[in-house]
């Protein structure tokens, strides 16, 4: 729970980190690392749909896109989105005051950008990116099989999250003021990845007055 002197007023509109790319570059694997890091907390749609009780009925309409490999509706996706962050504010696990969201998978079309314009505040986006899509095919393929990841275990399937994310999630780059935008290469090691990273939002994020993070990738 939250301590008294924690309780400081809570910003109009919440601050928050764009964390981007199409899938398999590693959004999933640096949101966990940077998650650990004071001021900062991680949100993965991705794991808030996957965390669902396939009994409920937004686990079941949630798990039917997701196998076919299509985007979640965005009502339904912003709906359960909001819902898991209310219940973080309202435990005290996450305080608008002093952290900054580091989203991953949402916004993930223009429309959700809209949506979202009164519920954040876009300080930064961290745009995970490369040219060559096979390395990234054969890690989703890996990561199928390591982790049961049935969504990434069809080659079609990814292939077709890729076509989605050119088609309707790329365009979301275009929402936001091109200043805002910083392109990071994901490939390498997890801590050559953390550190290119950590050079765009920690000026971002003092900047802006919230949190304190670390100045290293060790």
């Amino acid at each position: 729970m939250k301590t008294p002197d924690s309780a400081v007023t809570q910003p109009a509109r919440l601050p928050a980190i764009l964390l981007f790319g199409m899938p398999g570059v590693g959004k999933g694997t640096q949101g966990v690392l940077l998650g650990t890091m004071k001021g900062v907390l991680h949100v993965s749609t991705g794991a808030i749909f996957r965390g669902l009780d396939p009994a409920t009925a937004d686990g079941q309409e949630v798990g039917k896109f997701i196998h076919h490999g299509e985007l979640v509706p965005d009502e339904l996706c912003i709906r359960i989105w909001r819902h898991w962050l209310d219940e973080k504010i309202s435990n005290g696990t996450y305080d608008p005051a002093r952290q900054v969201l580091l989203l991953d998978g949402i916004p993930r079309s223009v429309r959700q950008c809209a949506m979202l314009q009164d519920h954040i505040e876009v300080l930064t986006i961290v745009h995970l990116e490369t040219d060559d899509i096979e390395p990234i095919v054969q890690r989703l393929r890996s990561r199928a099989l390591v982790a049961g990841r049935a969504d990434d275990a069809d080659e079609k399937i990814i292939r077709r999250r890729f076509e989605i994310y050119r088609q309707t999630t790329q365009p979301v780059l275009n929402f936001y003021p091109a200043e805002l935008s910083h392109s990071v290469n994901p490939m390498g090691t997890e801590m050559q990845v953390k550190k290119r990273i950590l050079d765009v939002i920690i000026p971002t994020i003092r900047d802006a007055g919230y949190g304190v993070v670390a100045d290293s990738a060790t």
